[in-house]
């Protein structure tokens, strides 16, 4: 049976199915719904999940796609419509501020949709994967920045202090976008707060409600990647400086080294006997791409020309490992019974709002995020009072 949440929170569970309204429940015996939320049932198939990064206008048929637009002005409209009174639907629920009749048509649309495109696109072999990443930044949506107020005063002396902040001063919520990039690595919503594109110099207005920012980094990400891909061990320490002394002899600076790694890496035309020894570019790229997409060991699939195979291997490949096991971690906070929580995602690294007497807990955490298969990854981890201040620590 198909069917619609009528609200992404979980204060307001309802749904719409069998042409009808249900409050404070949706169906047990659910199939299949458009929108992932944290509270559906175990089991349930989301269709935008089938979609992926695909646009939904050239997804499906006109007629549909007609409609869908249609319901969606409609929305925008009424949504716009309670911001100017005053309202919002982070206040709300959402099915109490809209017509019922308008919900019955919107949730079936969706109903129309999601049957569309479940039955007419395979299940993505990263679906799981999906759902895990999708379950991590719903969670991580919930919880809102705490914002330094002292702070905000310092950088409101300035013009581009302003501005900042008009950008970010009535949304504190980080929403992510687990589809905004090709290789899986998170974007930020438009309705976000800009976590990804914030200047280093206003970092410091962002504190944990906690007692410290906990941020566990991952060391030579690529690299590291690579000795995964080719069933090296991953060598302790910088990596960076074990290639200068493995390849370069010791005779490059570290900057220099990995200038050259990348150039090498990510060039098809650049050629190094001890590198190509070392990393078999031509290997991964026969292993994980079929001249037309790669499948990385993660499941994901990406339409790619081979000039670009490889760098799409590679990054994919860590952004699920790194999402993967954030997800894991997510779930030992809740069976650990944690007041701590991740904060926000920054690329390579991970903000946690730590409890400082859960310290006992930090070595645990460092193999959750680090491990994958029996290989493991360098981590650094940095502390500090707010996002700005931040110093490394391990």
């Amino acid at each position: 049976m198909i069917f619609q949440t009528l609200d992404d929170k979980e204060t307001c569970v309802a749904s719409y199915h069998n042409g009808k309204l249900h409050f404070d429940s949706v169906p047990q015996d659910g199939t299949a719904t458009w929108n992932y939320h944290t509270y559906l049932p175990e089991g349930v198939l989301c269709g935008e999940l089938y979609l992926g990064a695909k646009q939904i206008k050239e997804s499906i048929p006109e007629e549909l796609y007609t409609k869908w637009e249609e319901t969606n002005s409609r929305l925008k409209a009424l949504l716009k419509s309670f911001y100017h009174v005053g309202l919002t639907v982070d206040d709300f629920c959402f099915y109490e501020l809209v017509p019922h009749r308008f919900l019955k048509q919107h949730a079936e649309i969706k109903n129309k949709i999601t049957d569309w495109v479940i039955q007419n696109n395979p299940k993505p072999d990263n679906y799981d994967q999906l759902v895990r990443v999708q379950r991590l930044v719903k969670n991580i949506s919930k919880h809102p920045l705490k914002l330094n107020p002292s702070n905000i005063k310092i950088h409101l002396a300035t013009k581009e202090g302003k501005e900042q902040y008009n950008r970010w001063r009535d949304n504190r919520y980080v929403v992510y976008n687990p589809f905004g990039t090709r290789t899986g690595r998170l974007a930020t919503a438009e309705n976000s707060f800009p976590i990804l594109l914030l200047p280093k110099k206003f970092r410091s207005v962002v504190e944990p409600f906690r007692n410290v920012f906990l941020e566990f980094d991952v060391a030579s990400a690529e690299v590291a990647t690579l000795f995964y891909l080719t069933g090296q061990p991953i060598p302790e320490g910088d990596l960076h400086a074990w290639i200068g002394e493995k390849i370069f002899e010791g005779k490059l600076e570290r900057d220099e080294v990995k200038k050259r790694f990348f150039a090498w890496l990510y060039d098809p035309r650049k050629q190094n006997k001890k590198l190509e020894d070392l990393f078999n570019r031509r290997e991964i790229i026969d292993r994980y791409y079929d001249g037309k997409r790669i499948k990385n060991p993660l499941g994901r699939i990406i339409e790619v020309d081979e000039e670009r195979a490889l760098n799409y291997i590679v990054q994919s490949t860590f952004n699920d490992i790194f999402l993967k096991n954030l997800s894991r971690l997510e779930d030992k906070f809740k069976e650990w019974n944690m007041k701590s929580r991740i904060s926000f995602i920054i690329h390579d690294s991970v903000v946690l709002d730590f409890e400082a007497s859960e310290k006992e807990k930090i070595n645990d955490i460092i193999s959750i995020i680090s491990e994958h298969e029996g290989y493991k990854f360098t981590l650094h981890m940095n502390m500090g009072k707010n996002y700005g201040d931040m110093r490394q620590v391990l």
